[in-house]
């Protein structure tokens, strides 16, 4: 096994190992191949998740870089940009599904649907 294949291993979670397709005789290809699937979708969620949180961490950075008592800042430009980001983000979660976004910001989706409109996101 190469270094980075154990090293991946070693970064699941020991309940995920268990299950693994190590017995290729005793359970059929298709049920192997589905429970690889399930990890492999679960990585790049949590993949995604780490990517959504050092952007947010990297904006949070810039701004206490950047803010000092002798510059200003937009307060109401900053939180339109960072909504259009959240909603943008949320509706590529659900596949533009406005319904789903909306419960997954807790918003209303009446609410949701006049912010979309208000940043001409669709």
């Amino acid at each position: 096994m190469s270094t980075a294949k154990a090293a991946i291993i070693e970064s699941l979670p020991k309940p995920k190992l268990r299950g693994l397709p190590s017995r290729p005789l005793n359970t059929p290809a298709a049920d192997r191949l589905d429970r690889i699937k399930e990890m492999a979708a679960a990585l790049l969620d949590e993949a995604e998740a780490l990517d959504h949180e050092n952007g947010l961490a990297e904006n949070s950075e810039n701004i206490n870089s950047s803010l000092t008592h002798k510059t200003a800042v937009d307060f109401y430009d900053e939180v339109r940009r960072f909504e259009m980001r959240l909603i943008s983000r949320a509706l590529e979660l659900t596949g533009g599904n406005q319904a789903r976004a909306a419960r997954l910001l807790g918003l209303g989706t009446t609410t949701l649907n006049y912010k979309i409109k208000t940043y001409q996101l669709i």
